[in-house]
């Protein structure tokens, strides 16, 4: 505590330098806080309460905030001195207008962490280290603001009433010593009755403690409780609500009232009116949804996406080339036909040791013709595995994993947060389903994102591939794309394709129009008659086959992160993380198990 009860524990003084800005007319706000003092900081909403009680609290950067309330709002800071002897850690606490609390402990954890985090005891590891000890002090500190230790201790944030709450986080600013409390309105949203049980704890902590409040509220005589009915207000002119250019707290009261004076608007004018803009209802249709989803979904993944796939396409490219300029099959041919040739040549010419000559003319011809067609086909053989490998098989997976957790995670954390919020409530007592107002946009968005990113890093990998083989000696860029292309955009061998390729018009070879017709519809396979060959043929088309995979992927990942989700109707904030992770988690392995059916999918294809 201070020095003395007479001592003050912090002055404060800010001045509106810029009454065009400033939510305040007062030309000064100042008051002096003492030990067990309560100062009611009263006025209208938008009077700039709340900004003064952040700063004094601490939630503003001493000098950017001071900066940022100078600039943008017009007040100055010309005084916020807290007494010296109180370490700066146990100046201030806030209760905020939304209790806030650890959602991830018990009431009985989150007064533990304040009381290990306090600067005056945290240091003291005899103390700190007696479990005895802590539990009787948590103990103490619940029941000083009405709760029950083995009743109220054991539960989560989620299950308190409004009132509990509260206590609750005032237990946590008494466990840290703080010798003023900021209270933003404590009161809102509480019935009569738990707002008196309330005020009456704030009261005792007040007189029994000594700790001094700045309280913001909207509800006088909820304010006297907490005052002790000792309310007094500045002057005459604050007491009958008129405006004043100086309003200054008493400071040998212990309940005093300061109150702002909210500045009008300037868009309140009619000149300013006229020119106001409507609001924007943009994200209220299903089809503005899809576009803010498609735009987040693809634009923010495509660096993903990019950097992953050319890290992919080096390695993989450097590999392949490496390896298949390693290969050297020239030693292994001559010495097959060394061993095949020579009982020819001795069938032919009767003898029985064969001429030298004939070996080495062989086996130049041999390195000839290896030299000619080796080079060549390792060209064909690097740029249709890097094709068929990206196109067909890691392109979409790879493009499916980073999205199980760039979408799938977004996904499930922005419905999740709507469960623990209770906005999925609220649009069902709209009359909308929560599914067609987040999934079915979100659905068709993943929908044309995945396949243009799977599209997108695959060419980049398949580029990269281009030139790099070149640099290993295989192939030239310009013969490498070919092969890609031919590799890729394979003629589909279905009876009416094949027919229209062959074919120059509709009539043809004799037949009529609708012959012609009939004969282009044909989707049996040239090799087979079965409907099944037909529907293998054109799924696994490379291009539809790339396709398809990661439309399927993307729609497994999305299924995944709407079941995890909306799995829990009464979810809370702690909830939200483990979703996510769920999402993400049962996504990729679903992906995974679907890669390998494609795989096998791939393996019946003639």
């Amino acid at each position: 505590m201070a020095s003395s009860e007479s001592d003050p524990i912090l002055e404060f003084k800010a001045k509106n330098i810029n009454p065009t800005k400033c939510p305040f007319t007062n030309g000064t706000v100042s008051f002096t806080l003492r030990r067990s003092s309560c100062l009611h900081l009263a006025g209208p909403s938008g009077a700039g309460k709340t900004t003064l009680s952040n700063y004094i609290a601490g939630l503003l950067p001493p000098r950017r905030g001071k900066n940022m309330l100078r600039n943008t709002l017009g007040i100055e800071i010309e005084k916020c001195t807290w007494n010296e002897s109180i370490p700066e850690g146990e100046r201030v606490g806030m209760l905020f207008q939304q209790t806030t609390l650890l959602d991830s402990l018990t009431v009985a954890g989150n007064v533990c962490v304040a009381l290990e985090n306090c600067p005056s005891t945290k240091n003291d590891k005899e103390t700190m280290n007696n479990i005895q000890h802590k539990r009787a002090t948590v103990k103490r500190l619940l029941e000083t603001v009405g709760l029950d230790y083995l009743r109220d201790g054991p539960k989560r944030p989620s299950e308190l009433s409004g009132g509990m709450a509260r206590r609750a986080s005032l237990a946590l600013q008494m466990a840290q010593h703080k010798h003023v409390i900021v209270l933003d309105e404590p009161f809102a949203g509480l019935d009569i009755a738990t707002a008196v049980g309330v005020a009456k704890e704030l009261e005792r902590l007040r007189t029994v403690k000594g700790t001094a409040l700045l309280l913001i509220s909207h509800e006088p005589d909820i304010v006297d409780i907490v005052m002790g009915k000792a309310t007094n207000m500045m002057s005459p002119a604050s007491k009958n609500g008129s405006k004043s250019d100086d309003i200054s707290s008493s400071n040998a009261s212990l309940g005093s009232t300061v109150t702002l004076q909210r500045r009008e608007s300037d868009d309140d004018g009619p000149e300013v009116s006229s020119t106001l803009q409507h609001p924007s209802f943009f994200g209220k249709d299903p089809h503005q949804r899809f576009v803010m989803k498609l735009l987040d979904y693809f634009l923010f993944s495509l660096p993903l996406i990019l950097l992953t796939f050319l890290a992919a396409g080096c390695a993989i490219s450097m590999l392949s080339a490496d390896i298949l300029r390693r290969v050297d099959v020239t030693d292994t041919v001559l010495s097959v036909v060394q061993k095949e040739i020579k009982p020819i040549i001795q069938m032919f010419t009767g003898e029985e040791d064969v001429n030298p000559m004939y070996s080495m003319m062989i086996n130049m011809k041999v390195k000839a013709m290896l030299n000619t067609t080796i080079p060549p086909a390792k060209a064909t053989l690097y740029a249709m595995g890097m094709a068929k490998l990206f196109v067909l098989e890691i392109g979409p997976l790879i493009t499916s994993l980073l999205l199980s957790g760039r979408i799938g995670g977004s996904y499930s954390g922005e419905v999740a947060t709507m469960q623990a919020t209770a906005q999925n409530k609220l649009l069902l007592t709209l009359g909308i389903s929560p599914v067609v107002w987040t999934f079915g946009p979100s659905l068709l968005a993943s929908w044309l994102a995945s396949p243009l990113l799977t599209m997108a890093g695959t060419v980049l990998a398949l580029e990269i591939g281009a030139h790099v083989g070149p640099q290993y000696g295989i192939g030239d860029v310009e013969g490498y794309r070919k092969e890609v292309w031919d590799s890729v955009f394979v003629p589909l061998r279905l009876r009416g394709v094949v027919s229209w390729t062959d074919n120059e018009g509709w009539e043809h070879g004799g037949r009529t129009l609708m012959e012609s017709v009939y004969a282009y519809l044909d989707i049996r396979c040239t090799f087979s008659d079965t409907f099944t060959d037909a529907v293998i043929e054109i799924t696994t088309h490379p291009v539809c086959f790339h396709f398809i995979k990661s439309v399927v992927f993307m729609t497994i990942i999305m299924g995944v992160a709407e079941v995890a989700s909306r799995r829990k109707a009464d979810m809370t904030p702690r909830d939200v993380p483990k979703v996510i992770t769920t999402s993400v988690v049962g996504g990729s392995l679903f992906v995974i198990f679907a890669d390998w059916g494609f795989s096998q999918l791939l393996l019946k294809r003639h």
